[in-house]
């Protein structure tokens, strides 16, 4: 061998090695940078966990998990699109990482992109049949949908799976929620704080709960417990929102729905919120067209969500406002046609169809929402009004006082049930009715039909 090739080996050796040794290097240091990530991520640390990610990829862009778990994090500051592309990333470097559709999926959810949403979580369960992420994931975008018993499926299949993911509980009493069973949506809550009393989500869907059973002092709470966790989870304004709404506290209800949309603006429940605080503010509050922005709130929400029963609910309750009575009967059917279990949209047309003196068609409507929700007070109070208009002036007032016992604040039951009085002749209880509405409450127009009333007793 001459000495030229004797050197040749040598530099093809030495150039081997130190080729080897330099991509260890940056293997192990690309895995040093992920475990640092990951150890942030549980911190919750989520931009210093994305920034050691970051760096983990700029020394080596070929381990999937890296792209996952970067994902995972873009998420949770709903960074989704960056999220997205992350979790595609992953993909094209290992199709079968069932974790990277399911964070994907997540994303998707996050967008409104429920059938990619549910396409990803199908194909995450192709690879792993027990990933009850999936399931959770999946079930999220059916409950958005509106497809409430295939929630509740996938809930129940990752509960099995998984007993102590706090999600799973949360899904599935949001598909409760919708059902109207109540209590058992307000069991799961509880059991998803009970596991995890960090989990914001949980708090949020339990004052939700709240709101739909009249708890609102407790939805507040529950909200601003949310917002001290996750301070910028838009929903929990939206949920407090409501619960402000629900007490008068109109203005604080919009700075809420403002703050939510500020958040996220493709929030439907956000602009549909508002839209109802909007609409109360009608009566007294002369200085805007509160009418005009509630209806293109509606229609902003009915743009992001075509399938948002309760928007067109809401959009009706503004046409009935407007007295635009057949079109609020057109958006409270698409609403039932899209959740035929609404219990208020029921109700809703029901208002419509007695304001066209159709009070049997009323009567029916309020018959269902009552069967959905017996607990439902406006409901009782409606097929009240339904009554006294076809002369059964002692029916009314049995619904009038069903409607007073389950929310002894409603003036205008107060109101209709002491017209009831008046017609079959007793004055006495009458005057004490339109003088406990004048007592109650806070519309300007109800509070004039009241005294007017008391004029003539």
């Amino acid at each position: 061998m001459t000495k030229f090739g004797t050197k040749s080996i040598w530099l093809l050796i030495l150039f081997c090695f130190t080729t080897t040794f330099s991509s260890c290097f940056v293997l192990d240091n690309a895995i040093e940078h992920y475990k640092k990530g990951n150890a942030y991520y549980a911190e919750k640390k989520w931009d210093k966990a994305i920034e050691e990610y970051t760096a983990a990829i700029s020394r080596d862009a070929r381990i999937p998990i890296v792209y996952t778990n970067r994902a995972l994090c873009y998420n949770q500051i709903g960074q989704y699109d960056l999220a997205i592309a992350d979790a595609s990333r992953a993909i094209e470097l290992n199709p079968r990482l069932a974790l990277s559709y399911v964070v994907r999926a997540s994303a998707y959810n996050e967008k409104g992109q429920y059938d990619k949403a549910i396409e990803d979580c199908n194909q995450a369960l192709m690879y792993d049949t027990r990933s009850a992420l999936a399931y959770i994931n999946r079930a999220w975008a059916l409950n958005s949908k509106g497809r409430y018993d295939e929630a509740i499926h996938d809930c129940n299949r990752a509960i099995d799976i998984d007993p102590e993911r706090a999600l799973a509980y949360v899904n599935r009493a949001w598909a409760y929620n919708e059902q109207g069973k109540y209590e058992l949506a307000l069991a799961d809550c509880n059991k998803a704080v009970n596991l995890d009393p960090t989990l914001a989500l949980a708090y949020v869907n339990r004052a939700w709960v709240y709101n739909q059973t009249g708890g609102y002092d407790l939805a507040i709470d529950d909200c601003n417990k949310t917002i001290e966790l996750e301070p910028k989870m838009a929903t929990a304004y939206v949920n407090r929102a409501w619960a402000y709404t629900m007490k008068g506290k109109f203005d604080l209800a919009i700075a809420d729905c403002n703050k939510a949309i500020e958040l996220n603006p493709n929030l439907p429940f956000a602009y549909t919120t508002r839209a109802w605080a909007y609409f109360e503010k009608v009566p007294y509050d002369f200085t805007r067209d509160w009418l005009t922005l509630g209806i293109d709130d509606c229609n902003t929400a009915i743009d992001l969500n075509p399938s948002f029963a309760l928007a067109y609910n809401m959009r009706a309750d503004g046409y009935i406002l407007k007295q635009v009575y057949h079109l609020a009967i057109v958006d409270a059917t698409k609403a039932i046609e899209l959740n035929p279990k609404f219990a208020l949209a029921y109700r809703t047309r029901a208002r419509a169809y007695n304001e066209l003196f159709q009070y049997d068609y009323a009567i029916k409507d309020c018959d269902k929402a009552i069967e959905l929700n017996p607990k439902f007070a406006q409901a009782y109070n409606t097929r009240g009004w339904s009554y006294n208009g076809k002369g059964m002036y002692e029916r009314a007032i049995e619904d009038y006082n069903e409607a007073i016992r389950l929310d002894f604040e409603m003036a205008d039951s107060y109101y209709r049930r002491a017209i009831a009085y008046k017609n079959i002749g007793n004055y006495t209880q009458a005057q004490e009715d339109a003088k406990k509405c004048i007592e109650i409450t806070d519309d300007p127009d109800l509070e004039r039909a009241a005294r007017e009333l008391l004029g003539k007793l």
